[in-house]
C-alpha cells in the first residue's frame, strides 16, 4: 500500500503558509508584581525589556479574558503604546463561516475532498497525473483475504478531457488542487487551527512603538482566590504587653509560575465588578415586510351622471419610513487597578530587605508589600509573615447574655498602638504561664478588622469561675409636670432595670465588662461610671469583682414619653394618679388639687341635679298613670275623689321640683363656670 506517501505530498501541496509578522520584534511579556486583595481579585504586572518599536505577547486563561479587557493597564515611559488584538471568542467559528469547507471535513484528506467535490484536482498515481473535475469520493470494502478481514479505501472519480478516470486515495502519489485561491483558503485554515490549538487561552499581543531600550510593563486585574489573614497571640499570665504574629495564606491559581515576583497582599472591602465584555453582543432590530405594489384592476364603466359629477381630489398621505434608534451599548471603560510603588528598573538598590511584610496604609485598604522575591509554582499555597509586634493587652472576662447567660467568656483586650491597621483574621491564642517554658494553647478566637489606635475584645474560651445571674424589672414614673393655657404637660420615663449580680472566681480577681443591650429610644442613665464604650447593639461597662465576692452591677435605660392633657377632660382618677406622684412642683400640685375640688365641686351639683330630674321623671310617670285611673273611676265615687287628690298633690311636688331644678341647674352653670375660667387661666 502506498498510504505513506500521501502524508508528504499533501504537505508539500498544501501546507505552504504561515503567520505574517511585522518588522517589530516579538517579545514575551514575564510576570515580575502580583498584589492579591481580599476584594477576591489579583493584580498582576508584566515587564519586557524593548528597543524600538515591538509586539508584546502575553496569554490569558478564557475565562479571564473579561476581566483583563476591562482592566488592562499598559505603561511605556518612553514611547507610546499603538494597539492591543487578540482572537475573537470563537475565532474559528468566524474564519470557517465563510470557507467552502467546515473544520469537520479537515478531519481526513477523503472528508476534504468530498467538501471539494466539483473543484479541479490534479492527481498523480502509478507514474500517471490526471487532471479533471472531482465528480466523487466513494467508499469501499476491499477483503484481505480469507481469515484476514477487510480494509476501507476511497475511490475518486474525476471528469477528464478524456472522459471519467478513477483512481484510489491511498495509492495517489500526490493531490493538487488547481485553483490557487482555494488552496490558499486550505493553507489558511490548517494554520488557523494550529495557531488556535488551545482552546481555553488567548494571546493578547500589544504594540508599543518608541526609541531606544526600555522597560514596558503591563499590568491586569482578574480573580483570584481570597487571601487569609492568621494569627497568634502570645498573652502574658496578667495584663501586659502580648506578641502578635501574623500570617498571610496565599495561593497561586493564576495558570502560570511566579519566579522572584514581587509580592503583595492588601485588606480591604473595595468594589470589584464584572463584565462579559469579550463577548459578542448585538442590537436586535425590527423587521418590517417588504413592501409589495398590489395589482389594481379598473371598474367597468357603466356610465356618467353629470349632475352628480363632483370633481374630488383624493390626497394620499404618506406613510414616512420610521427610523428605529437603538442605543449602542456603552463601551466598557478600564477599571481601577490595583496598584502598589515598584520599583523602576535603574534606581539604586533597595536596602537589606526585613523577613517582616512592609505595611503602608492608604485611604481604604492596607497593604503588606513583601521586601524578597517569591517562587510559587502554580497551584501551590505560601503561608508568609505580615506582622510581629508587641501590643498592649488586657486580660477581661467578657459577658453577654445572648451569647452565653450564665458564664463570660475569657478574653483579651488587644490595643493596636502600630501605625497600620491589621487585616480581620483567625487568631489562635497562647498562654505564658511560667518563665523559660513553652506557652500552652488556650483557645481561638476571631480578629475583626482592628484600624490603628483602636482596640477589640477577643474571646477564647469560657470563664467558668465567674457566674452571672441577669433580672430586669420595668416601671413607668411621672417625672414632671408643667400646665400651659389649661393643657397639662405630664412627663413620664420607662424604665428599664437590669441587674447583674456577679460571683466572683475564688482564687483571683477578675475585670468583668458586660455588654449590655442598647434599646432605640431609650438612654443609659446608670451607671455614670465604668462605661468604656459602645457598639452598633451594645455599651460595654467595666467592673472589677474582687477574688471570692458577689458584687451587683445595676444598668437603667431610660425613654422620655410626653403626654400632653386637656385639664378639663381630665378624670378624677387620672389626677388622683398625678396627685401620688413625688416628682411634681408644689405649684402643679396645688393647681392640680384645686382642680379637684372645683370637679368634686361641679360634680356634687350635677349629682343633685340629676337626682331632681329623675324624681320629676318619675312623678309625671305616675300623673299618667293616675289620670288613667280618674278617667275609669265613677264620678263622685270615693276612689274617683281619692284620685283627685293624688294627682292635685302630685302636681304640686312637680311645681316644687321645677323651682329645684331650676336653681341646681344655675348652680351647676357656676360651679362648671368656675372650673372653666379656672382651667384657662392656668399656666405654670
Amino acid at each position: 500500500m502506498r498510504t505513506s506517501r500521501i502524508g508528504a505530498a499533501w504537505a508539500l501541496g498544501l501546507i505552504t503558509t504561515s503567520f505574517v509578522t511585522g518588522s517589530a520584534s516579538a517579545e514575551e511579556l514575564a510576570l515580575r508584581r502580583v498584589m492579591l486583595s481580599t476584594g477576591g481579585v489579583g493584580y498582576f504586572e508584566h515587564e519586557a525589556q524593548v528597543s524600538g518599536d515591538a509586539e508584546l505577547t502575553f496569554d490569558v486563561r478564557l475565562d479571564q479574558v473579561s476581566d483583563v479587557l476591562k482592566s488592562l493597564l499598559a505603561m511605556d515611559p518612553q514611547g507610546r503604546l499603538g494597539q492591543a488584538s487578540l482572537p475573537g471568542r470563537a475565532p474559528l467559528s468566524e474564519i470557517f463561516r465563510d470557507l467552502p469547507f467546515s473544520q469537520e471535513d479537515l478531519s481526513s484528506t477523503a472528508s476534504l475532498l468530498r467538501a471539494l467535490r466539483g473543484q479541479m484536482l490534479r492527481v498523480s498515481a502509478h507514474a500517471t497525473t490526471m487532471e479533471g473535475r472531482l465528480v466523487a469520493v466513494t467508499e469501499e470494502k476491499v477483503s484481505l483475504g480469507e481469515g484476514q478481514g477487510t480494509i476501507v479505501r476511497n475511490r475518486l472519480s474525476l471528469l477528464t478531457p478524456t472522459g471519467m478516470r478513477q483512481v484510489v486515495l491511498e495509492e495517489a502519489d500526490a493531490i493538487e488542487i488547481v485553483d490557487t485561491r482555494l488552496r490558499a483558503q486550505v493553507e489558511q485554515a490548517l494554520a488557523a487551527i494550529a495557531a488556535y490549538a488551545a482552546a481555553d487561552q488567548r494571546t493578547i499581543t500589544i504594540d508599543v512603538h518608541g526609541q531606544g531600550e526600555r522597560t514596558v510593563r503591563v499590568g491586569y486585574v482578574v480573580a483570584a482566590p481570597l487571601w487569609k489573614a492568621t494569627y497568634r497571640l502570645v498573652v502574658p499570665k496578667t495584663s501586659g504587653e502580648a506578641k502578635l504574629e501574623g500570617w498571610a495564606l496565599l495561593e497561586n491559581m493564576s495558570g502560570q509560575d511566579w519566579k522572584r515576583v514581587e509580592l503583595s497582599v492588601a485588606s480591604g472591602n473595595p468594589v470589584t465588578l464584572r463584565q462579559a465584555v469579550y463577548d459578542s453582543y448585538f442590537v436586535n432590530r425590527p423587521e418590517v415586510p417588504v413592501e409589495v405594489l398590489g395589482r389594481r384592476l379598473p371598474p367597468v364603466d357603466v356610465g356618467a351622471v353629470p349632475e352628480a359629477e363632483v370633481a374630488e381630489e383624493a390626497d394620499g398621505a404618506g406613510g414616512g419610513r420610521v427610523m428605529m434608534r437603538r442605543g449602542f451599548m456603552a463601551v466598557p471603560s478600564a477599571a481601577d487597578a490595583l496598584m502598589f510603588n515598584a520599583q523602576p528598573a535603574g534606581e539604586a538598590p533597595m536596602p537589606e530587605p526585613s523577613p517582616i511584610a512592609e505595611p503602608s496604609e492608604g485611604a481604604t485598604q492596607v497593604v503588606f508589600h513583601f521586601p524578597d522575591p517569591v517562587d510559587l509554582p502554580r497551584g501551590q499555597s505560601l503561608l508568609v509573615p505580615i506582622v510581629s509586634e508587641s501590643l498592649p493587652v488586657e486580660r477581661v472576662s467578657w459577658y453577654r447574655y445572648d451569647v452565653d447567660a450564665r458564664n463570660p467568656l475569657a478574653s483579651v483586650r488587644l490595643t493596636n498602638d502600630t501605625e497600620t491597621g491589621l487585616p480581620p483574621g483567625i487568631l489562635s491564642i497562647y498562654e505564658n504561664t511560667q518563665a523559660n517554658e513553652p506557652p500552652s494553647f488556650v483557645g481561638d478566637a476571631r480578629l475583626g478588622a482592628l484600624p490603628a489606635g483602636e482596640d477589640r475584645l477577643v474571646s477564647y474560651a469560657v470563664d467558668l469561675d465567674v457566674r452571672v445571674n441577669r433580672e430586669e424589672k420595668f416601671a413607668q414614673v411621672v417625672t414632671g409636670a408643667k400646665i400651659a393655657r389649661g393643657v397639662l404637660e405630664v412627663y413620664r420615663a420607662e424604665r428599664r432595670t437590669t441587674t447583674y449580680k456577679i460571683k466572683g472566681a475564688a482564687d483571683e480577681a477578675r475585670v468583668l465588662v458586660v455588654e449590655h443591650p442598647r434599646i432605640q429610644g431609650f438612654t443609659l442613665k446608670a451607671p455614670t461610671e465604668g462605661v468604656i464604650g459602645t457598639t452598633d447593639t451594645h455599651v460595654r461597662i467595666r467592673r472589677e469583682v474582687p477574688a471570692g465576692q458577689t458584687v451587683d452591677l445595676e444598668v437603667v435605660l431610660e425613654r422620655p414619653i410626653e403626654q400632653s392633657i386637656v385639664i378639663g377632660s381630665i378624670t378624677a382618677q387620672e389626677l388622683g394618679v398625678l396627685l401620688a406622684s413625688t416628682e411634681i412642683s408644689a405649684e402643679v400640685r396645688a393647681a392640680l388639687e384645686h382642680v379637684a375640688a372645683l370637679q368634686q365641686t361641679l360634680a356634687s351639683r350635677e349629682q343633685a341635679l340629676a337626682l331632681l330630674r329623675t324624681e320629676r321623671q318619675a312623678l309625671v310617670s305616675d300623673q299618667d298613670r293616675l289620670r288613667r285611673n280618674l278617667a275609669s273611676s265613677p264620678q263622685g265615687s270615693d276612689l274617683h275623689t281619692r284620685y283627685l287628690a293624688a294627682l292635685a298633690s302630685t302636681e304640686d311636688r312637680i311645681g316644687e321640683l321645677d323651682r329645684a331644678i331650676e336653681t341646681a341647674d344655675a348652680a351647676v352653670r357656676v360651679a362648671r363656670e368656675e372650673l372653666a375660667d379656672y382651667i384657662a387661666n392656668l399656666s405654670i
